[in-house]
């Protein structure tokens, strides 16, 4: 039987018992204008409690959703007239007069899970059931945007799942609802809940055409051959263990370099092979060595799985362990981390800070201890913690601390920038030594002073957590360090426009992405014309309390660091200040080669939007090598290749942690990611209230009621709460209005103190900018 979409009501009795794989409640349909009380008996029989909704004309058509725009009252009693007819009254009034209908049906009770289903995803309609649900017991928490923790799960289309389970049985009730309509596009509310028997049954709550003009669609960009391919691959990769222990592989987006952060989860193939090419092919390996840990040079810490970048977190958790470690026990080191992780995946983000021991702080001997627990022998725990002692303190040495010597590169690293840039060299040989100096002399000691970053973050929180110091003092000593970041405000407030572009103008919010305009290419983008503030009240450092450095004296000669309270202090702080001065230096020559990249693009005809997509080894094989076959030519064969992959880079869907190879197909998360509504980039300022016009604006929930911002012209929108099948995410995404919807609690309070936003939503990456 084929239905054709009408209204929200209709669309529910059309279907009711026509539906076979899930149950949809009887209805009682009034007119606006009728006499509900005609009907009474009728509404009577559909129980003690029903739930009033709206069914306007104006919502649920295949042009708009008008998600949330009309009143919903649930919990009704229907033996109490005068509040059933006070609900029926003010759903009524929430529509307009005579041009809709009112629904009652039963109100649910005994609800295991709730939530929205659509059969696309509704950005770009790549080929995925998206899936939102909570097991809250509420109806309305995901369309809502008011639960701030819902499950999400993303089935490919043409899975087949083993065995039977509530996934399954949605997909099957939407697969159905696909044949009925004779349309592929469906936005269906569900739930699960017990009948008598104390059974669960899947009931069908609302079903309306997802909303799907304007969009791109990637609907036939994915193959059940292509996820295949993918499967197998890694599936392939978990069995290579040459020179890596552990007894399984698990791959993520954030941990040990996050890729997600640095360069999006979408990056074109010309920002993804920078990152490869001076990060985490080589130059990752080679730091890990130099500081003491396992020697896993020639191994390669990122893959692309269609585009997205993933982390061996194998690899990585080996590349944690010292190197004075043996295998067996550094064998048993890896699987206890891989196991940690797979318990608690939320993790996958801090796995440095709460799963691996990769230095000595003033709690590790607690933490160590608690490995009994685990299976690990006093003697095994003995040597783990005298390895990473020894590790440590050759780290933070203050006359021999193996940073010194990458600050020193750094320093060198200016001086080739000018010789460099001052040569008389041709743009391909000047782009070829300015990539090979960026890794010899930025990137490799950058990560080995980022890695005594972590270790001086790591001994400055434990002291916190040991009572060495408090949390105010913290403050005052992270509030006495002069980073670039400080200096960049300052400067901005005192500087004229062209001694501060002299200085900061190489900057970009993508460092690693053409597309990205440098600072000394687009100021008005990036800082407008708001007013700095004063800065902020500056401490000289810590104040400390009478004998508390000599108490800290005391524990760090107690826990064996060869170093003290203030050499420490020295140490943290020429650390942290290091790690933003070496990379400030090394995105000096990065910046200039993408500069560089992009005028040899203008050399061969080829715009900034083509070079994007065309992988830095195809330029650089031009230094070494002389083509018969015209670069242009070359180039723009793969360009055209690559832009193809891109097409599949966008429609995939992964997980943050990949298990298994059967994960590419369906998978589901809790962890608090946010949803990116639109592909678009966006810089603007920041408003929470007054002015908003041009702003991006900053609320707290995925609310209904906020409706009325998207009168007000905005730029974009942020909510600290909310999914995406919440109703904002849905209305952003069809007015095209780039959002960023459930960022948490964390990451909001950070937005809400910066002065403008620069949102990717493609790459799915926030910068405030203070």
């Amino acid at each position: 039987m084929k239905l054709k979409f009408e209204t929200k009501a209709r669309n529910l009795v059309n279907l009711y018992e026509t539906l076979d794989k899930a149950i949809v409640l009887p209805s009682v349909v009034l007119r606006v204008s009728e006499d509900w009380e005609s009907r009474f008996s009728e509404i009577r029989a559909l129980g003690e409690r029903v739930i009033i909704r709206s069914s306007s004309n104006a919502e649920d058509t295949q042009n708009c959703s008008n998600a949330g725009a009309f009143l919903s009252l649930s919990h009704i009693s229907t033996q109490n007239k005068t509040q059933l007819s006070d609900a029926i009254c003010k759903v009524a009034q929430s529509m307009e007069k005579n041009e809709g209908e009112i629904l009652i049906q039963p109100m649910l009770s005994k609800i295991c899970s709730c939530g929205v289903v659509f059969s696309v995803d509704k950005e770009n309609l790549s080929p995925y059931f998206c899936i939102e649900y909570d097991e809250s017991g509420s109806t309305s928490s995901i369309t809502s945007g008011e639960n701030a923790q819902s499950t999400t799960s993303y089935v490919f289309r043409d899975y087949e799942f083993k065995e039977q389970n509530h996934l399954s049985q949605i997909v099957d009730m939407v697969r159905e609802l696909e044949r009925i309509y004779e349309y592929p596009f469906l936005d269906v509310e569900f739930a699960f809940a017990l009948d008598k028997s104390g059974v669960e049954q899947l009931y069908c709550l609302q079903v309306r055409p997802l909303v799907i003009t304007n969009k791109t669609n990637l609907f036939e960009q994915l193959s059940k051959n292509d996820l295949t391919r993918l499967s197998k691959r890694i599936n392939m990769l978990s069995k290579i263990t040459h020179g890596v222990l552990g007894e399984r592989k698990i791959f993520g987006v954030m941990p040990d370099w996050n890729p997600a952060e640095i360069i999006g989860l979408r990056p074109k193939r010309l920002a993804l092979s920078l990152y490869k090419e001076i990060v985490t092919d080589n130059i990752w390996a080679y730091q890990r060595k130099n500081y003491g840990y396992r020697d896993l040079r020639s191994h390669q810490l990122m893959y692309s799985f269609f585009g997205i970048p993933y982390i061996d977190v194998q690899l990585s958790f080996n590349s944690f362990i010292p190197a004075k470690i043996d295998d067996i026990l550094a064998t048993k080191l890896v699987n206890f981390y891989l196991y940690s992780l797979s318990q608690s995946p939320y993790l996958h983000d801090k796995v440095e800070f709460e799963i691996v021991f990769s230095c000595f702080d003033f709690s590790s001997e607690s933490k160590l201890d608690a490995l009994q627990e685990k299976g690990f022998s006093h003697q095994e725990i003995a040597t783990l913690k005298n390895a990473l002692l020894d590790l440590t303190n050759s780290i933070i040495s203050s006359t021999s601390g193996l940073y010194l010597e990458d600050m020193k590169k750094i320093e060198n690293l200016q001086k080739r920038y000018s010789e460099l840039l001052n040569s008389q060299m041709s743009r391909l040989d000047l782009l070829y030594w300015l990539i090979e100096d960026c890794k010899r002399f930025g990137t490799l000691p950058f990560a080995g002073i980022a890695r005594a970053a972590f270790v001086a973050m790591q001994l400055l929180n434990s002291m916190v957590a040991e009572n060495l110091i408090t949390q105010e003092q913290k403050r005052q000593f992270l509030e006495s360090l002069n980073t670039i970041s400080k200096q960049l405000s300052s400067d901005r407030s005192k500087m004229s426009q062209e001694e501060f572009l002299r200085k900061y103008g190489h900057l970009r919010a993508g460092t690693y992405d053409i597309l990205s305009p440098r600072y000394d290419e687009d100021f008005e983008k990036y800082f407008g014309d708001f007013e700095i503030d004063s800065l902020s009240v500056e401490y000289d450092g810590i104040i400390f309390e009478q004998g508390q450095l000599e108490r800290i004296d005391q524990y760090i000669k107690h826990i064996g660091l060869q170093i003290n309270a203030n050499e420490l202090f020295a140490f943290m702080k020429s650390a942290i200040e290091g790690r933003e001065s070496s990379k400030f230096e090394f995105t000096k020559m990065l910046s200039k080669a993408i500069a560089i990249i992009g005028e040899i693009g203008e050399y061969y005809e080829i715009p900034l939007e083509k070079m994007a997509y065309l992988d830095i080894k195809e330029i650089l094989s031009l230094h070494s090598t002389l083509y018969k076959e015209n670069p242009r030519e070359r180039f723009l064969h793969q360009i055209e290749s690559n832009e193809r992959d891109y097409l599949a880079t966008c429609a995939i869907k992964l997980p943050p942690l990949i298990f298994d190879g059967d994960d590419v197909f369906c998978f589901s998360t809790s962890v608090v990611r946010p949803n990116f509504i639109t592909f678009e980039t966006i810089v603007g300022d920041v408003a929470l209230d007054g002015e908003l016009h041009d702003k991006i604006v900053l609320i707290d929930a995925a609310d209904p009621g906020y409706d009325y911002l998207f009168t007000k012209g905005i730029k974009g929108l942020v909510t600290c709460y909310g999914g995406a099948n919440s109703h904002m995410a849905i209305r952003c995404s069809e007015l095209g209005l780039p959002a960023v919807i459930g960022v948490g609690e964390e990451k909001f309070g950070i937005y809400k103190k910066a002065k403008r936003l620069h949102i990717d939503c493609l790459n799915q990456k926030i910068l405030p900018i203070f």
